[in-house]
């Protein structure tokens, strides 16, 4: 399964794609909502977006909007240390920064 990882804290990005890599996915990592837009353009396979919320150029909600009109079967992971609720209707799960290893673990294995 290849993974979109998308943060704009570029502490954050590395930290998690290297998780995601130590569980044995691929990882293609974008630090802003361009890089990520761009990331998707040149026609690789996407199997799943992990995204943040909020990122300094763009809005994970848009972004993962984009990933599924370019993929439709695209999963998508938000996440965010943010405590606010997904929007009614959205498409995906909500996973809480900081979490465990075995949380994204979970999350990850769900869509494998």
């Amino acid at each position: 399964m290849r993974i979109l990882c998308v943060d704009d804290d570029r502490l954050v990005l590395t930290t998690t794609a290297e998780l995601i890599r130590s569980l044995g996915y691929e990882v293609v990592e974008a630090s802003s909502y361009a890089e990520a837009v761009g990331a998707m353009s040149l026609g690789s396979t996407i199997d799943l977006l992990i995204t943040d919320l909020k990122l300094g150029d763009g809005c994970g909600l848009e972004l993962a909007q984009q990933a599924l009109a370019l993929r439709p079967a695209v999963h998508v992971i938000y996440f965010t240390g943010s405590d606010l609720p997904l929007p009614p209707g959205t498409s995906g799960v909500r996973l809480s920064k900081p979490c465990t290893l075995r949380d994204l673990r979970d999350v990850l294995a769900a869509y494998s």
